[in-house]
């Protein structure tokens, strides 16, 4: 798990440490100019919608319907099946489904 957690803190840093040893290494008297904040925040803003509005549609077309059963993944002759959804015309009940066991043994 520190594994983990080291490489993704090395991964974050990365960028940064490559940016300032490229800095350091130009010595470049390039000033570096404002950025214009307020359109850099509303491109921000709008993909962060965009990629909401995206995943919102990706998940209700993988979704079933209303009424659907989900039937989870299993082994069926050594072969694994995908989970998926079946609609209520489909769904294999078990045979004592509603049936009451009085005698518990």
């Amino acid at each position: 798990m520190i594994r983990i957690t080291l490489i993704e803190i090395a991964s974050f840093l990365l960028p940064f440490a490559l940016f300032f040893i490229w800095r350091w290494q130009t010595q470049a008297d390039v000033k570096l100019t404002a950025t214009p904040a307020l359109r850099l925040g509303l491109a921000g803003a709008a993909l962060a919608i965009a990629m909401m509005i995206v995943l919102v549609v990706l998940d209700a077309m993988r979704g079933g319907h209303e009424g659907d059963q989900y039937v989870p993944p299993r082994m069926v002759d050594g072969e694994i099946v995908p989970g998926h959804f079946v609609p209520p015309s489909e769904r294999d009940e078990p045979a004592d489904a509603g049936e009451e066991d009085d005698d518990p043994q």
